[in-house]
């Protein structure tokens, strides 16, 4: 396969789960922000900065945040990232696939042109969550599973580690030196915890699990080491590591660094549990695979792609 090829599958897997990654934060964010803004704005607006911090987002307009073409970091570039990565690459992927990208962002345009408001962002936000439903769907029906397949699926979890442990950790710095505030309510739960849940569409999971209570200490550990639900940090790494493996296999000598680093990292966290990391600090170990998965890339990128 050609590097360019690869190299666009890559980041068209990452870009389109950083547009659902950050889809879903935000909606989970303005819910948060309307729950807490008239019982503690103060808390509410650490919230808002903690979440732009773990998406890496610029303090800006939430409505410029979704739909402004001319913002670099907007949902709406990400999208347009993605799509351009299918583009050149069409006859690797099917008509399927790129069809529904290019249906996404459209729409996504449309919403921009017809006027920015509070009614067309949440539309947006909602279609890029249903697109991410859509195009694994699509993906894994019609794409044959080579290096192509590959390259594309290791963009879509490399992305996926680094944005669970973003999210987390910034979640664990806001309350570094304090005890959890329970919200009152009719079960008197955590709204900032089961937001964090909702905002990687593991509540129903989570409530499963742990059906009693959302608290601290069992939403971190369900997040982190759960090894059955796909978007916790176990689950991404371990996934990660066996398509690097299945690369790898492809590729004996070139594939091999690769292979090493993503294992190593999945290694860590699959024998880890939530005691150790915590004695170790929990925001210090989430940082530190964040270091690892972007370690992990950077080497995919100099052995298969033209830095």
């Amino acid at each position: 396969m050609l590097s360019r090829v690869a190299e666009a599958l890559y980041w068209m897997g990452r870009y389109v789960e950083r547009s659902e990654h950050s889809a879903r934060v935000l909606e989970a964010m303005i819910d948060l922000k309307l729950d807490l803004f008239e019982v503690d704005r103060e808390v509410a607006s650490e919230q808002w900065a903690g979440a732009l911090r773990a998406l890496t987002l610029p303090d800006l307009p939430f409505e410029r945040l979704v739909l402004d073409p001319s913002e670099p970091t907007s949902l709406l570039c990400s999208m347009s990232r993605a799509r351009e990565n299918a583009r050149q690459v069409r006859e690797t992927i099917s008509p399927e696939m790129f069809e529904e990208l290019n249906r996404q962002y459209w729409a996504l345009r449309d919403y921009a042109s017809s006027g920015v408001n509070e009614s067309n962002v949440s539309q947006a936000l909602k279609g890029i969550v249903s697109l991410s439903f859509l195009w694994d769907g699509v993906t894994d029906a019609t794409m044959l599973r080579g290096e192509g397949w590959l390259f594309l699926k290791l963009g879509k979890f490399m992305e996926r580690i680094d944005a669970v442990a973003r999210l987390v950790a910034a979640r664990l710095d806001s309350h570094e030196n304090s005890e959890d505030e329970v919200v009152s309510g009719a079960e008197e739960e955590n709204v900032e915890w089961i937001t964090l849940l909702k905002s990687l569409d593991a509540l129903d999971a989570y409530r499963k699990a742990h059906p009693k209570r959302v608290d601290r200490r069992a939403v971190v550990d369900f997040l982190l080491f759960e090894a059955d639900f796909p978007r916790t940090l176990r689950y991404s790494t371990n996934t990660a590591a066996d398509l690097a493996r299945r690369l790898q296999r492809m590729h004996p000598q070139s594939g091999r660094l690769v292979e090493r680093r993503l294992g190593q990292l999945a290694a860590r966290v699959e024998y880890a549990d939530f005691q150790s990391v915590e004695a170790h600090g929990s925001a210090t170990f989430l940082r530190e695979v964040v270091a690892d998965v972007n370690e992990g890339s950077s080497r995919l990128q100099k052995t298969f792609f033209l830095c």
